[in-house]
């Protein structure tokens, strides 16, 4: 069977797991219980049918980087990101491209998959990655049938709203050294470890400013010996105490 992701077409691998030697030195794999333990562990407190269901219903797919997983305006579909790391960006209507969030290992979103909806972003692999895939009709129909399932998803619905909304106020009420350093802590694991899964050249995306502006906040910075920048793109946290000058969002204050 096969499994597009994104431009290429290729087998659809399953993730790899160690074998376990039978007493008489036969291997037998252990995938099956191996990818009910990733969704259990994902999806916590759903009864042990549904969980039979998700794994019979995955796709299973390996994808590499710089390859897109799902494109703005496609059915969305449920997704686990089991390894690797991506990148949801958002074409504006005149043409400028917004990362606005990071899916990271462990990640399960998509969960709009439920109504059908079509997807506002792209997907795209910062590194190379296993991923697991649902149909969003597929989800809809395991969730009528197991009521922790469907208010799972809308916790998670309500969780997603309320940090849209703290983005949102954070695009409208933040100058650029604030939204950079917003960034570079929301993402400090990513942009100061090494190797760095995020460079400088994903910052003006992730802010939502110019390349310039950007780079004017970063060298503000490192006069100030809060970062250095290294190499082409790289970057170095010199002074973390810098990072907790990001503000605290209107709406938690208010709650």
């Amino acid at each position: 069977m096969k499994h597009r992701v994104g431009n290429q077409t290729r087998p659809e691998r399953a993730i790899r797991v160690a074998a376990q030697e039978s007493p008489d030195g036969s291997g037998s794999t252990t995938e099956d219980s191996d990818l009910h333990a990733l969704i259990e562990r994902a999806l916590p407190g759903c009864g042990p049918h549904t969980y039979q269901l998700l794994a019979e219903s995955a796709r299973i797919g390996t994808v590499r980087r710089g390859e897109v997983v799902f494109r703005q305006g496609e059915p969305i579909p449920l997704t686990l990101m089991v390894r690797g790391y991506g990148a949801f960006r958002r074409t504006t209507v005149d043409g400028q491209i917004l990362t606005v969030d990071i899916a990271k290992p462990n990640d399960l979103f998509g969960f709009s998959s439920i109504a059908s909806t079509r997807t506002p972003v792209d997907l795209v692999a910062l590194t190379d990655g296993h991923i697991l895939l649902w149909k969003g009709s597929e989800v809809r129909r395991i969730a009528a049938a197991d009521p922790e399932l469907a208010l799972y998803v809308i916790d998670r619905m309500a969780e997603f709203l309320a940090s849209i909304t703290e983005r949102v106020d954070g695009f409208l009420h933040q100058d650029a050294r604030r939204r950079v350093i917003r960034v570079l802590n929301r993402h400090r694991d990513l942009f100061f470890t090494e190797p760095a899964v995020l460079s400088r050249s994903h910052l003006p995306s992730l802010v939502g400013t110019s390349r310039e502006m950007t780079g004017r906040v970063l060298r503000e910075l490192e006069r100030e010996g809060s970062i250095a920048r290294v190499g082409r793109t790289g970057l170095r946290l010199l002074r973390p105490d810098m990072l907790g000058e990001d503000v605290v969002p209107t709406w938690r204050q208010a709650t």
